[in-house]
């Protein structure tokens, strides 16, 4: 008597087309859902921060040793967060293409236990959160600061951005703390175009804000799967600069906003207004700490934006769902 029945064949058959065909549909949804983007950064000390080429994140950042989060090394014990705002706790959408439905769950599993960490660490803090009226109040302490805006287009804010990435030197203190002033110069120059923001803040050991803001130039990252526009630390007498040419998309009705992500860590930044919702002034605010940082206080910077391809943007529904954190300005 044979184990398995024609029924029964006929039936699995059916399963595996049936499962072939939605992994199909979401291939198919995951190259629909490609997305560009740009950036660049790196950190004043020289490690573990060099940025890798463009592609897609497929290839995990690794070209020039990219660290991604910066969560390695012993003894860390995590920044305590100031402030945040925003939607919180919504759905993070991190696009298609390069990450594939299982690194999306991977994705998903790292950042919730990250963040959980991090709530254990800031719980075992007792009282962390004083000196919240401004964040270069705490003696032996680093600052971060992370201003996420979402711009009504921008095709010059993308251009000016691209330059600065290829007329830029990451790899000493001095070129990288200029990179930032003049990203932050950018932004600061539209602010009739700012719709959505957030701003983050927190403080701890340097090493701690090293990898708060390597945590937040990450989850930028991630909403975006194809990187057009990189020059990161490559220890390099050669420029890391890469720009792509070869990339495509579909333009959808609707389609209007750019959301751009500036994050550094310093011994010293300027005073802020105390933490609350993110408003236009306080992204203003933060935005002028960021561009009068010193290189001699410089730890890490990170800039990034996406969309980078001309003519690309983000619709209403695309920009919440990837950056959940925004509050209307």
């Amino acid at each position: 008597m044979p184990i398995f029945s024609h029924r029964s064949v006929r039936s699995v058959l059916a399963l595996l087309v049936t499962l072939a065909l939605i992994l199909a549909v979401l291939t198919l949804l995951g190259h629909a859902a490609a997305q560009s983007g740009g950036g660049f950064g790196g950190s004043t000390g020289g490690g573990g921060s060099s940025g890798g080429g463009g592609g897609s994140f497929g290839g995990g950042y690794s070209g020039g040793g990219y660290s991604g989060g910066g969560y390695s090394g012993g003894g860390y014990s995590g920044p305590i967060i100031i402030g945040g705002g925003g939607y919180g706790g919504g759905y993070y959408g991190g696009g298609g293409g390069g990450f594939g439905i299982l690194g999306l769950i991977i994705f998903g599993l790292v950042i919730f236990a990250v963040v959980g960490f991090m709530r254990r660490s800031l719980g075992a803090g007792g009282g962390g959160a004083r000196g919240l009226g401004g964040l270069g109040t705490l003696n032996g302490t680093a600052q971060a600061v992370s201003v996420q805006l979402l711009l009504a287009e921008g095709d010059e804010v993308k251009r000016d951005l691209q330059r600065v990435a290829r007329s830029g030197d990451p790899d000493t203190n001095e070129g990288l703390a200029r990179m930032l002033q003049e990203a932050a110069l950018v932004v600061l120059r539209h602010p009739e175009r700012w719709a959505y923001g957030n701003v983050e803040r927190a403080q701890g050991a340097a090493n701690s804000a090293d990898a708060q803001v390597g945590a937040w130039a990450t989850e930028a990252r991630a909403a975006f799967t194809e990187q057009t526009t990189s020059n990161y630390q490559n220890r390099d007498v050669n420029t890391g600069f890469e720009h792509r040419t070869d990339y495509t998309f579909q333009k959808d009705v609707g389609d209007l906003y750019l959301a751009v992500t500036i994050a550094v860590a310093a011994h010293t930044l300027a005073t802020l207004p105390p933490a609350g919702v993110t408003t236009a002034d306080e992204a203003r605010a933060a935005l002028m700490a960021i561009s009068s940082v010193n290189p001699g206080d410089l730890i890490r910077a990170e800039v990034i934006w996406s969309p980078d391809a001309e003519g690309e943007f983000l619709s209403e529904d695309e920009a919440i769902t990837k950056y959940p954190k925004l509050t209307k300005l």
